[in-house]
């Protein structure tokens, strides 16, 4: 893990592809601030999405981020370390290299202390990916194949108690046998690094050099699209998590501890729709496009 990367970039060809869920175009271009993607149409009742292009169509970086989550009812493990219950749904696509879904980490240099993440990680020649738990200073922790091109709902669960950290992947809910889990000492991730920040789409630290080429912030950006995102300060049972899915806010434990809420994210809203007005903010210029969908993806 330390330090990540994402290859070679891919350049000068164009891709366009669609499901039953949703239509999206996608490409890349020697000049990414041209922008590799176009716009759908939209129409009223449509699901939303953020569809991000990968790293070849990125100069800088494109993520969102909550500053400081810590100070805001969201420490690394939840507060007191009762846990916190990620959501989200994503349809990765291919790319050589590195992804980030999101980290809970440093903005600015890399330290494997007090973080972790979530995505697909690269095998062999970095075309082909497995989905993975990054943290525990700096372990990768593997589990199966990537099949690019589908929908995922998936589902992240991390704690902290006397016996140590906990984190939980569940790569494709609601199949509970498809998981990582991995659990560490008491002691690791209990200094919250220099700058916290909760980082979606693109990895917050420098760019860097990694055994599968650049790494860093604009080299581990998302391909595909990522939706349906939920945050919970709490750990919630596996019964509650289905309910949530289902219906957000329809459980008593959702309503009680939501924390962030945007099912149809869109490049202009990323606003936290659950009242609690913790809202993420764009880093820099660049933005993914929009995802629209006809039904849920």
């Amino acid at each position: 893990m330390i330090p990540r990367g994402t290859g070679l970039l891919v350049l000068g060809a164009l891709a366009v592809g669609g499901t039953a869920a949703g239509i999206f175009v996608h490409g890349r271009s020697a000049s990414p601030e041209a922008s590799c993607v176009k716009v759908p149409k939209v129409t009223p009742n449509q699901t939303m999405g953020l569809d991000f292009p990968g790293s070849a169509c990125v100069s800088t970086t494109m993520r969102f981020q909550f500053t400081n989550p810590q100070n805001k009812g969201l420490p690394i493990y939840g507060p007191n370390g009762r846990g916190v219950t990620y959501i989200w749904k994503a349809y990765p696509r291919q790319q050589l290299g590195y992804y980030t879904t999101f980290f809970w980490g440093n903005e600015g240099e890399f330290t494997p202390n007090a973080y972790y993440g979530f995505h697909p990680y690269p095998q062999g020649d970095g075309t082909r990916h497995k989905w993975e738990i990054a943290g525990d200073q700096g372990r990768d922790l593997l589990g199966g194949n990537v099949v690019y091109n589908r929908w995922y709902t998936q589902v992240a669960r991390v704690w902290a108690d006397a016996t140590g950290k906990h984190l939980e992947f569940y790569w494709d809910w609601p199949n509970q046998s498809r998981v990582i889990t991995h659990s560490t000492s008491p002691s690791v991730d209990n200094v919250n690094p220099p700058n916290p920040v909760l980082a979606w789409g693109d990895a917050p630290w420098p760019s860097s050099t990694g055994i599968y080429g650049p790494s860093g912030q604009g080299n581990e950006v998302y391909n595909g699209i990522l939706r349906g995102i939920q945050i919970y300060n709490n750990l919630l049972s596996f019964r509650n998590i289905q309910g949530e899915i289902r219906k957000p806010l329809s459980t008593a434990t959702g309503s009680s501890y939501i924390w962030y809420i945007n099912i149809s994210p869109t490049p202009t809203d990323i606003s936290d729709k659950s009242g609690k007005n913790h809202n993420p903010m764009w880093v820099g210029g660049e933005r993914p496009t929009l995802y629209a969908a006809a039904a849920p993806g």
